[in-house]
């Protein structure tokens, strides 16, 4: 009887199954309605991007396809443009486009291996025959499109086992859960494993959205922000449009990350971006990953960095730029935005003089590598941290850009790493945990505490101040007790950089500064670096008794041209010191550096038509450590 009702009922529900409607494709990002819309949105709102999104098309569908032996680095972006040949297809109905996505998709079905950089080749390919697979369903041959719905299947079978539940920080994890949640939603319905890899990519995602960084910020720099969050932003737009799910309502960190990159933008060239953890070449900025956003938050300033950094050329995403765009938000002058901004989850602080291309910049991090939120998380230790390993061991370090050039220059996408490559401190020639990898170690640096953390962050008109307390993050051998970097930006051109810096017992230290082409030491007591006419003047006042070395060495590195030139100050404390530096901005030539003094505890400094007075405290164990040690009096015109 037992055995008669469930074959009852089994059969219910496989007829409930027959009776259901197929559903209907595309619905993947771009859908019945949305093609409508984009067709006759195509010359006139969106006519600055329907160009590039064609042409794309067009080259894509021109160019020999080569031999891959598998989908590694240099194959990726085929699985970028390959959606191009889709949308080309909706608003032209030009078959050419069918045939070659037929073609693409072969090729890469001939090709064994999709593997390619620890899955990032696979995801690439697999997201973007995903799309065309759920775009040109109804026109591609009845054998391509079964074996395109086989091989995804396979891959992201591959994705769920081999994704994991940590590195929750890191592109790789973002760019596999959405491969995997996009091959699912293109498979609904029509392949026994699409729910199982949905239901996956849900846990994950809600993972991801649970612990990114409260501030909107991003570990890794720029380029992985970038890389990452385009893909996961292609998965978040499928599973809405497709009825599976709507992430966005719940997901804080996407509210406001696109403030992330504007505020890290360099002054005048908004499409570059400050070198913090493995930042790259800009090759490309996309537009949707500020479109997209400022769509669905009706966030004009995102609107407004979107239209004046997307690429005006042909380039791999033009196709998303277009389909994204909403011409309904208003885009809102993100250089109205104040100059100062504190990122405090993870310990970015970025001031500026101004937006404008003369415009000083100073960047500085101190801060935990996931984030204070996830640092103090009771289960980062079995999750086997969050990541990042794209950050760098730059803790206390900052960089400056002046006048459009690089004058303290952090290196960027560098390999190994190297906190001597930084703007901060050895101390008894030990940088911070994690170092000398081609990836930070990043639990070695997850598991000191306490943890690095800005203790003070205040913008005024005149000035900025920034205190960063470096924790723990030296191993035991560094003898460290502790490292508070004070840090004053006088606008517009003076930086003050006051150490307090305590050791266990007599130590080595180095002060560290990295010049991006030429320092040299202009004086017995001063140096300069200079960079296009460009030039910074440094002046250590404290210690007192110091040695300075210049030297070029090669280095591998985004930010350099095959070399990097540091000044190092070196000294010997017995147990405790204090550096005194000052940085000025010299525009030109002509420039001279500031007449400064330090006497009674006072700093005088008189630089560009103006004074300062700053009060300055010695540093002892009961001052409170996130009191500022420097009191700026009223800056004064001078003659």
């Amino acid at each position: 009887m037992v055995g008669r009702l469930l074959a009852i009922a089994l059969f219910s529900v496989a007829l409930r199954a027959a009776e259901a409607p197929p559903l209907r494709h595309p619905r993947l990002i771009l859908t019945p309605e949305r093609i409508l819309a984009l067709q006759a949105e195509r010359e006139t709102v969106r006519k600055d991007f329907w160009p590039a999104a064609r042409q794309s098309a067009d080259d894509f569908a021109a160019i020999a396809i080569p031999s891959m032996p598998q989908a590694h680095n240099r194959y990726r972006t085929f699985g970028d443009t390959m959606p191009a040949l889709g949308l080309a297809w909706h608003m032209t109905g030009d078959r050419r486009y069918v045939e070659a996505a037929d073609r693409w998709l072969q090729a890469i079905l001939a090709v064994a291996d999709w593997d390619g950089s620890q899955n990032l080749g696979r995801s690439a390919w697999a997201m973007g025959a995903a799309l065309l697979y759920d775009w040109l369903h109804d026109v591609l041959p009845p054998a391509t499109r079964a074996q395109v719905r086989d091989r995804l299947a396979a891959e992201a079978g591959i994705l769920l086992e081999r994704t994991s539940y940590w590195r929750l920080l890191s592109n790789h994890c973002l760019i596999e859960v959405a491969a995997m949640g996009m091959v699912g939603l293109s498979l609904q319905g029509e392949h026994g494993r699409a729910e199982e890899f949905l239901r996956e990519a849900r846990t994950r995602s809600d993972l991801i959205i649970e612990h990114a960084p409260l501030d909107g910020s991003w570990g890794e720099g720029i380029q992985y922000w970038q890389y990452g969050l385009g893909y996961f932003l292609r998965y978040l737009e499928a599973a809405k449009t497709a009825g599976y799910h709507d992430y966005y309502p719940r997901y804080d960190w996407l509210r406001q990350t696109g403030f992330f990159p504007i505020h890290f933008s360099l002054p005048g060239s908004p499409e570059e971006t400050v070198n913090f953890g493995d930042s790259g070449d800009y090759g490309y900025f996309a537009g949707f990953l500020h479109y997209l956003p400022a769509s669905v938050y009706r966030n004009g300033y995102f609107q407004d960095y979107g239209n004046r950094t997307r690429s005006r050329h042909v380039y791999k995403f033009s196709w998303l730029d277009f389909i994204t765009f909403d011409p309904t938000v208003a885009p809102v002058d993100f250089t109205t935005l104040p100059p100062f901004h504190h990122f405090e989850d993870n310990g970015f602080v970025v001031m500026r003089s101004g937006w404008n291309p003369d415009a000083t910049l100073v960047a500085f991090h101190c801060g935990p590598g996931p984030g204070h939120r996830n640092q103090a998380d009771p289960r980062r230790i079995e999750r086997r941290g969050f990541g990042p390993g794209h950050a760098h061991p730059d803790i206390n370090s900052f960089s400056l850009f002046a006048h459009g050039r690089w004058l303290a220059l952090d290196p960027g996408y560098a390999r190994p790493k190297w906190t001597r490559d930084e703007n901060t401190l050895l101390i008894n020639d030990q940088g911070q945990v994690g170092e000398g990898r081609e990836w930070l170690d990043y639990m070695a640096f997850q598991n000191r505490e306490p943890a690095p953390r800005i203790l003070h962050a205040v913008s005024t008109p005149e000035y900025d101040y920034v205190i960063g307390d470096a924790g723990n993050v030296y191993p035991d051998e560094a003898g460290l007790q502790h490292f508070r970097r004070h840090l004053l930006f006088l606008k517009p051109a003076v930086v003050v950089i006051l150490d307090d810096v305590a050791t266990r017992s007599a130590a080595q230290l180095e002060w560290l500064i990295q010049a991006q082409k030429h320092a040299e030491r202009t004086s017995p007591d001063s140096f300069e670096i200079a960079n296009g006419g460009v030039r910074l003047a440094i002046q250590p006042l404290r210690p007192l008794r110091h040695e300075a070395h210049i030297a070029t060495r090669p280095m591998r590195a985004s930010g350099t041209d095959g070399e990097l030139t540091t000044l190092s100050l070196e000294a010997e404390s017995n147990g405790r010191m204090t550096f005194l530096v000052i940085m000025s901005v010299l525009p030109d030539l002509a420039a001279q550096p500031p007449e400064t003094s330090f006497n009674d505890g006072v700093l005088r400094i008189a630089h560009g038509g103006r004074s300062w007075r700053i009060a300055i405290a010695e540093p002892f164990e009961a001052v409170d450590p996130s009191v500022p040690l420097m009191t700026v009096g009223a800056a004064s015109g001078i003659d």
